[in-house]
């Protein structure tokens, strides 16, 4: 048997809680933390721009006002935190399907 499934059926005996209900939520609480983690550091280069979205710092970009070689790196980081944010949510959204299951 695997450490981690023994690991679940130890803290399910002393907690008296299914194994299937601590194993959803240890992914539920890994999840939500990746996606605390994602959403500071998207945060952080907002603000190194004075922007709230990907969007306007796309338009400070356009308009002049920052230089896209000296932004290139966070405008790429920004778009791949914003993008495995969603992917985040959605599985916390599949996560929550199946505990009303």
């Amino acid at each position: 048997m695997e450490l981690t499934s023994l690991l679940y059926k130890r803290v399910s005996k002393i907690l008296g809680v299914e194994e299937d209900v601590l194993e959803k939520e240890a992914l539920r609480q890994y999840i939500l933390s990746e996606l605390r983690h994602v959403r500071l550091e998207s945060k952080l280069i907002m603000a190194r721009y004075g922007v709230s979205s990907i969007e306007e710092l796309d338009e400070k970009i356009r308009r002049g006002e920052l230089e896209e070689t000296k932004v290139f790196e966070d405008l790429t980081r920004l778009d791949y935190l914003l993008d495995r944010e969603e992917k985040l949510k959605k599985l916390l959204e599949e996560l929550r399907g199946m505990e009303s299951q």
